[in-house]
């Protein structure tokens, strides 16, 4: 069992629901906090659907005895085909690895769990971090490191990579980690030296920014007239896709004018970062769909 507390669950919540009777929509459902938080705002006639795209939560999604609540298992960049026929008053993403992820060793997303190198959140999908790491050549890995880790010392760890692997293949997160290191040890500092290569790869493996902009494009025309959307990122290059969809600037974007940014970014309060570490790096922002 694993135990996960929701980021900015008030915040996002009460951006999210202002109809009671309203009909909404989780796009990342993970343990069930957001949603069960959703239904307890709802009326009788107001609905959600939930969907993941992580097999190992539809086991939590059944525990929800609920006639208003609904759940499916897809990527949420699946919700224009999934919903084509509804209109929701509220739609709410709570992007990045969840906590069932990330405590889970054996899915392989953290380096402070040694498990074996996986990092697919949909384990459907063929292939793993596992069988990309030992099988690309040293110039992707070093472009992928620094397009979507953002890491400067992208060439060093790719060529650190393609040597360890001659003589063993990489198989476990603890092994991947060890590229980062000076020799197997490294300066104790606020930042752990592999987190932008775990997080590049994490973010190759799924495909997570091509999700994340197919699944915005379709918000526009799954919401209501004043229908809300509400999106909590956790690190920069997710979060710059969401405030440039917001103010209209996303690549291929139509309907520029389509959605107005309600309010400031929000982010969490001193005393839920020190609750849950894993919140710091979050920023919730919210839009709304222009009427007509």
């Amino acid at each position: 069992m694993f135990s996960h507390a929701p980021v900015m669950l008030n915040e996002s919540i009460d951006s999210l629901v202002l109809n009671k009777s309203g009909a909404y929509l989780d796009c990342t459902f993970g343990l069930g906090g957001h949603s069960k938080e959703i239904l307890k705002r709802l009326n009788s006639e107001g609905t959600l659907e939930s969907i993941d795209q992580d097999q190992r939560v539809i086991k939590y999604a059944e525990k929800i005895k609920d006639p208003r609540f609904h759940f499916e298992y897809s990527k949420f960049s699946k919700i224009g085909e999934l919903f084509s026929n509804r209109k929701f008053d509220g739609i709410l993403f709570d992007l990045g690895v969840s906590s069932l992820q990330l405590d889970d060793a054996s899915r392989g997303f953290s380096f402070q769990k040694n498990g074996k190198l996986d990092m697919r959140m949909d384990q459907n999908d063929k292939i793993s971090a596992f069988e990309w790491i030992n099988k690309a050549h040293e110039k992707e890995i070093a472009d992928i490191f620094y397009s979507l880790g953002e890491e400067r010392k992208s060439r060093l760890f790719a060529k650190r990579i393609v040597e360890k692997r001659r003589n063993k293949l990489i198989e476990s997160t603890g092994e991947l980690a060890e590229v980062t290191y000076v020799g197997k040890k490294y300066r104790k500092s606020k930042k752990h030296p592999a987190t932008n290569i775990f997080r590049a790869i994490r973010i190759f493996i799924n495909n997570e920014f091509d999700e994340i902009k197919k699944a915005l494009h379709a918000s526009i025309d799954l919401l209501q007239d004043k229908g809300r959307l509400v999106v909590i990122s956790f690190h920069s290059m997710e979060d710059r896709i969401v405030k440039n969809f917001l103010k209209g600037r996303l690549e291929n974007q139509e309907n520029t004018n389509a959605i107005k940014i309600i309010g400031k970014i929000i982010k969490p309060s001193l005393d839920e970062i020190n609750l849950n570490s894993r919140s710091r790096s979050a920023i919730l922002r919210v839009g709304e769909k222009i009427s007509g």
